[in-house]
């Protein structure tokens, strides 16, 4: 994996050949659903988008590379429900073994309950495909989206939301399902201020971390030295001698449960000018990630890393600007400290130092937004600090992009 401490996980086996063929006919079929619904779609939008930084793996030996991504999305009523399919294809130019296509397809279904209240319902299965550096995260995916929002008063919203997910990888251990619900409340004054609060609880189980793995209870001289980072816990550490156990297949599961609580506050001054500010904590319940290192990687999904592998507190600001001609200035800034259960911090030899991972991040955006009547270009930029007890993730880095955003639309919308 791109960024690992140890150079890599090194060249995969083929995929079996009854496991590729039942890839290759579900992205067939979703392609044919795509194919289908565009032909006949009420609303499609298509989005270019370049982007460049001096840092892609997020680490401290950072690397300059350029992503152009394009993407695209379409909706069709199909009374009572309406279908809808979301894709992208993403290239990099000096990591070309990282690009990757992904594509969504689905149903979703909007009902009012009365004059006060709405239900929301969705479903969707999909995949990603990336070339051969980052295969081992090929994935397909199913998912579940329900909601209920009703009006409290004319200026009060009461949301309550919950979110299932399933992904299956080409490399197994990374296998998961995970369920997230919150309940969230929003308050509207005649001073155009906004206040939101919002609670949420999670579980992510990964199904099977550690599969066909030995673990050494009774270790001797490791004959790999250092600590295989990104590899699963208990992998890399065949010893000259020792005893072994097989893990018991019926006990390799491994959960994280996470709850966090979060709050907004919005203020509008004049018809040009306004402000957020808002903050979060988080917390892990039980569990602890079931691996020996999480990274980031820009623009590219690892799936180590995400809202289940961290618990910690932030905050963040952001001021607009509505200036003439449909033109629109954001600037922001955003701060936080995570710590990760189970990761511990490592020297640049792989030799754990003892405490838990803990990054301090610092982060700068400013973004430029100008509206036309069918499309919409974009230009931002992004500084990073992430200063950390690992080593390998103490880094800084600089990203910078530009998109166009195109809007078609036939026929009534839903």
């Amino acid at each position: 994996m791109p960024g690992r401490r140890d150079g890599g996980s090194g060249p995969r086996p083929p995929l079996p050949a009854r496991e590729t063929k039942v890839r290759r006919s579900l992205f067939l079929i979703m392609l044919v659903l795509v194919l289908t619904a565009a032909g006949s779609a009420q609303s499609l939008s298509l989005a270019l988008f370049q982007h460049a930084t001096d840092n892609l793996f997020q680490t401290r030996y950072g690397e300059k590379d350029s992503v152009s991504n394009v993407a695209f999305s379409l909706d069709q009523p199909l009374r009572p429900f309406s279908f809808f399919t979301e894709g992208y294809y993403s290239y990099l130019a000096q990591n070309t073994s990282v690009s990757s296509y992904a594509q969504d397809v689905g149903l979703d279904y909007l009902r009012a309950a009365g004059e006060k209240t709405a239900l929301y319902a969705s479903v969707k299965a999909g995949g990603a495909m990336y070339r051969e550096d980052y295969t081992e995260f090929n994935y397909f995916s199913l998912g579940f989206l329900g909601a209920v929002k009703s009006y409290l008063t004319p200026s009060s919203i009461l949301k309550l939301t919950y979110t299932f997910n399933f992904k299956a990888y080409r490399a197994d251990p990374f296998d998961f399902h995970s369920h997230l619900a919150g309940l969230s409340a929003d308050k509207y004054f005649v001073s155009r201020t906004t206040l939101k609060m919002e609670a949420k609880w999670g579980y992510k189980y990964f199904i099977h971390p550690f599969a066909a793995q030995e673990v050494v209870i009774d270790e001797t001289v490791p004959d790999g030295g250092g600590s295989g980072r990104g590899h699963m816990k208990g992998s890399g550490l065949s010893g000259e001698t020792g005893s072994v156990l097989l893990t018991d297949g019926a006990s390799q599961g491994s959960g994280l449960q996470i709850a966090s609580v979060s709050g907004l506050i919005a203020q509008g001054l004049g018809d040009r000018l306004g402000f957020r500010l808002s903050g979060f904590r988080q917390w892990t319940l039980s569990g602890e990630n079931p691996f020996n290192s999480v990274g980031e990687f820009y623009m590219v999904e690892n799936p180590t890393y995400d809202v289940f592998s961290w618990n910690g507190y932030g905050f963040s600001g952001e001021a607009t600007f509505e200036a003439p001609w449909n033109t629109q200035l954001k600037l922001g800034y955003t701060g936080f400290v995570k710590e990760f259960p189970g990761i511990e911090a490592f020297d640049l030899a792989g030799t754990s130092l003892g405490p838990l991972r803990r990054d301090t991040r610092n982060q700068w955006e400013a973004r430029l937004q100008k509206d036309f009547t069918t499309f919409t270009l974009y230009a931002y930029y992004s500084y990073v600090d992430n200063a950390s007890n690992d080593p390998l993730f103490d880094w800084k880095g600089h990203f910078l992009g530009v998109s166009v955003e195109w809007r078609l639309n036939w026929g009534k919308g839903r």
